[in-house]
């Protein structure tokens, strides 16, 4: 006879783990499946930055110039698979749509109370778990390559001082200082937000929490989710070479696979897919980075890792599970060599990932429309690696009618009802 919980959590990443711990400290019987261990997949591969700066969203340019070089697909910041074009389009129509500057801001607005508490949420979570050792505490930086794009942060940067975040634009001796072989004769300025944090191996960060959600007494479960079904007044997970999971509720947290998963229940929602890249390298001679470092131009992050310095991509936009085109770290490393040292690549091959993004780059955190006891936390997009704890603390109040950790209205899933 099953054994029914009280939640099934479906997704091992940052989200879904921190979901589980969320909902096990309220006393909730909790079990989390994933097809991976935890940490594997989508948060595996990120720039391990707990970013609250965050807070501002990754909308789709509105520049010319910047529409021509993605139309003909050659920044580097960007990528399509024309391949997948006809595929990816309707939600590239929809993100641009929504990435008009009075959408952007009310996303900007909406975020200001779900980013609020972040770092300190990872710092309890991580001291716990006794991974407070991945954690680096020099905030971030953002290089510039000329005054206009200095000049363009300007609202942005007075937004984040207004939140009592503290941010400075150092000169070259300054910026020399703080990355002493970073190389500033090719930069105009630079931005250092000050509050984020680094992790030098995000995968490790998450697999120490799952390893509390166990000590805590939750129950991990490593196998394929084939499907989701009402099961006598709850939720049965279907999976493959390993008995179903039956609960009261279900959270499906399952990152970019949680489309698919809410279609096979005749939901849609217009959820689309940024993949990313990375491929460690070691440093040339002493070289070394102390803090990840963004090259705004051209959307990659320099970020010093256990295994070496992680390059991170820009966003590519493909069908998931599209054979990987890694063209977007080839463009980004001479750009990336004439700031820092990277040497020979210590990986086989680049590491490839998919962020699940909405378009108007919030996530969905919110009982599924029609589908009782079906709650709902993906599409945290670039920040689900920031923003777990805070998310499965707010979802876990939601599902215990505690009300939210925020205003629940800009994240719930009908405001794609009007298209």
């Amino acid at each position: 006879m099953d054994h029914r919980y009280d939640v099934v959590v479906v997704g091992g990443g940052m989200v879904g783990v921190c979901t589980a711990i969320a909902l096990l400290r309220a006393g909730a019987d909790v079990v989390l499946v994933d097809r991976r261990a935890p940490g594997r997949e989508t948060s595996f591969g990120n720039a391990g930055v707990i970013q609250p700066e965050g807070v501002h969203p990754y909308m789709f340019p509105r520049s010319v110039t910047k529409l021509i070089g993605y139309a003909l697909n050659r920044r580097v910041e960007a990528h399509y698979q024309p391949s997948s074009l006809a595929h990816v389009a309707p939600f590239l129509w929809r993100y641009f749509r929504s990435s008009r500057p009075d959408r952007a801001r009310r996303t900007y607005e909406a975020n200001i109370t779900l980013f609020d508490g972040c770092v300190g949420a990872h710092g309890a979570l991580a001291e716990e778990a006794g991974a407070a050792h991945l954690l680096t505490k020099k905030g971030l930086l953002r290089v510039l390559r000329s005054e206009a794009a200095l000049r363009a942060l300007e609202g942005e940067l007075a937004d984040l001082r207004g939140l009592g975040m503290t941010v400075s634009t150092p000169d070259a001796k300054a910026l020399s200082e703080l990355e002493p072989h970073l190389n500033t004769d090719a930069l105009a300025g630079a931005v250092h937000y000050e509050e984020p944090w680094t992790c030098q191996d995000p995968g490790a960060l998450v697999s120490a929490y799952a390893a509390l959600l166990e000590s805590l007494g939750g129950r991990i479960v490593q196998a394929e989710v084939e499907g989701l079904s009402g099961a006598a007044g709850g939720w049965r997970a279907a999976l493959r070479d390993a008995p179903d999971l039956v609960a009261d509720r279900a959270v499906l947290a399952a990152g970019p696979w949680s489309k698919a998963l809410l279609e096979g229940l005749g939901l849609r929602l217009p959820m689309g897919i940024k993949r990313g890249y990375h491929r460690h390298h070691a440093p040339v001679g002493n070289a070394f980075l102390t803090r990840a470092v963004i090259d705004d131009a051209n959307g990659y992050v320099m970020a010093p890792m256990r295994r070496g310095i992680r390059l991170t991509s820009g966003a590519e936009f493909a069908r998931h599970g599209a054979p990987p085109t890694p063209v977007q770290l080839e463009r980004a490393m001479p750009r990336a060599r004439e700031l820092f040292a990277l040497g020979e690549a210590v990986d086989e091959a680049p590491w490839l990932g998919a962020r699940p993004v909405f378009p108007d780059m919030r996530p969905v955190m919110d009982e599924a429309p029609g589908l009782s006891g079906l709650w709902l936390n993906f599409g945290h997009g670039h920040q689900g690696f920031t923003l777990g704890p805070v998310a499965g603390d707010h979802l876990a109040r939601m599902m215990l009618g505690q009300g939210g950790r925020f205003d629940p209205a800009p994240f719930r899933a009908e405001r794609f009802a009007a298209g």
